[in-house]
């Protein structure tokens, strides 16, 4: 976009800004700087914090940026600890009824949680479901990450299709990923602490297989500190810790395979998959799912449970890669500048 034209706004709404870099925050401020780039349009952000979760709060700030669409990265434990953000969504009501023109676009990074009922989420469930329901019919547009949740919200009543988003790579898109015969034989273990501590846990026997079968002689260790046993099946385990998005992303181009503890049929949500394929790194993940979100096992990833070949594994790379494409950042800013309105 050249100089010459005007840089127009939108207010994005998010539970918190980084740091931590990762999560909806961190979403947020890599579309910013898409949005920016390739559309001229600038962002202000609205934090949880900002509007001491109140209603009326929230009402009042967006009421004072008269014009501008919102953006809600929605996820309702972000919002609140029981996924039941009634403040958000009352304030999102009181604004919208205060002008019939007033835009929002809603990001589903979650619709709502179901579990067991010996777990809270069986109980919060209903609410969180009538908050999402809500959400989808004051909202213009949305947006989701999952062919699932798309369907969740299609029951909801949505004033238009909803757009299906899997996430992005918070950690960066590199133009050019090395074949993976030109990297160390190494498999890296990224994300948050819950994840890796499962991977060290019930699936340390799968990690050592993996580098058996791959001959991979390294694992690089990347994100919060937890505890590490100092190999598997003698393969040591190097923790090179929380690092920079730059930093992973450079571990990432120097790994050939990467290991996630996390069900394959939310992979499209998953941050950790998005920059393993973003990087060209082969994800092994420890499920298997049937096809969704344009995702499919053996082609995109391989599951542990199956046996992992090495002479595959550059075209799984490959093809996760490929799909990474088809919805990248750039992507992400193009779409939802439309719905919100403001695409150059």
């Amino acid at each position: 976009m050249s100089g010459a034209q005007s840089v127009r706004e939108v207010l994005q709404i998010v539970p918190r800004l980084p740091p931590p870099a990762e999560g909806l925050g961190g979403y947020a401020l890599a579309l910013a700087g898409a949005l920016r780039e390739n559309h001229g349009v600038d962002s202000r952000f609205v934090a949880a914090a900002d509007v001491s979760r109140s209603a009326a709060a929230l009402r009042d700030l967006l009421a004072a940026a008269p014009g501008l669409p919102v953006l809600l990265q929605y996820a309702g434990y972000g919002y609140q600890s029981r996924g039941c953000p009634r403040w958000l969504v009352d304030g999102l009501d009181a604004w919208k009824r205060g002008s019939p023109d007033r835009r929002l676009v809603t990001f589903f990074h979650e619709v709502y949680a179901m579990g067991p009922p010996w777990r809270s989420s069986f109980w919060t469930s209903p609410v969180q479901r009538r908050l999402a329901a809500r959400l989808t019919r004051l909202s213009d547009a949305t947006a989701t990450s999952l062919d699932l949740y798309a369907g969740l919200l299609r029951r909801r009543g949505p004033r238009r299709e909803p757009v299906v988003l899997p996430v992005v790579s918070n950690v960066g898109e590199p133009a050019v990923a090395p074949p993976l015969s030109a990297r160390p034989p190494r498999l890296v273990v990224f994300g948050g602490a819950g994840n890796r501590s499962k991977a060290y846990g019930r699936h340390l026997a799968q990690i050592a297989a993996v580098c058996r079968a791959l001959g991979l002689r390294e694992i690089a260790d990347v994100g919060p500190p937890i505890a590490l046993p100092a190999a598997a099946g003698g393969v040591p385990i190097v923790r090179l810790g929380l690092l920079s998005g730059g930093e992973v992303s450079a571990a990432l181009l120097a790994a050939r395979a990467g290991f996630l503890a996390y069900p394959a049929a939310f992979l499209g949500k998953s941050g950790v998959f998005a920059a393993y394929a973003a990087h060209g790194v082969a994800t092994v993940c420890t499920t298997a799912a049937p096809p969704t979100s344009g995702l499919t096992a053996g082609v995109h990833y391989l599951p542990a449970e199956r046996p992992v070949e090495a002479a595959g594994l550059q075209a799984v790379a490959g093809a996760a890669r490929a799909w990474y494409a088809g919805h990248a950042l750039r992507r992400h800013a193009s779409l939802l500048s439309e719905l919100l309105g403001c695409a150059s």
